[in-house]
């Protein structure tokens, strides 16, 4: 039973983790900033991957998993149980670690625009599911905020 509830807390857990680095993705503290708009099209588009960094989350659940089964290893009682249990933590973490980082690697796209003025403009965003990849040609809208974050929009 009580790995269920486990199992149950780190898939809870793990779907918290969920991050957007999209054009369309704002956090609370962009909302209802003034932007600067610019115009421009795209001349150059570069699939990339973004690694946002694990969350953590993937260790944690996977050194607590592992530590349950390793303490059912030889008999589930004394030396052997927390021998079993160390191993399994370790062993656990590092997996879980792992597919921490493989979660959080989103996919992505280098976009160079040229601006009106002539000037070009690269930016790294995520692909946003909804709307697509970029591709060259497309008429865009450079969006910089005040404290320089800048998203390329359609």
């Amino acid at each position: 039973m009580k790995k269920i509830i486990l199992l149950i807390l780190i898939l809870n857990l793990t779907g918290c983790a969920s991050q957007s680095l999209t054009g369309n993705a704002y956090t609370g503290t962009q909302a209802r900033q003034a932007q600067i708009v610019k115009m421009g099209k795209i001349t150059k588009v570069k699939n990339i991957q973004i690694a946002a960094g694990p969350s953590g989350v993937g260790a944690a659940a996977g050194a607590g998993l592992g530590a349950v089964a390793g303490s059912n290893v030889g008999g589930g009682n004394g030396r052997n149980a927390l021998a079993g249990a160390i191993a399994g933590a370790v062993i656990g973490g590092v997996v879980g670690n792992m597919a921490d980082a493989k979660l959080n690697t989103l996919e992505g796209q280098e976009i160079t625009v040229k601006l009106e003025n002539g000037t070009l403009l690269a930016v790294a965003q995520e692909i946003d599911k909804t709307e697509g990849a970029f591709s060259v040609g497309e008429e865009v809208s450079i969006l910089t905020s005040p404290t320089g974050i800048t998203r390329i929009t359609r």
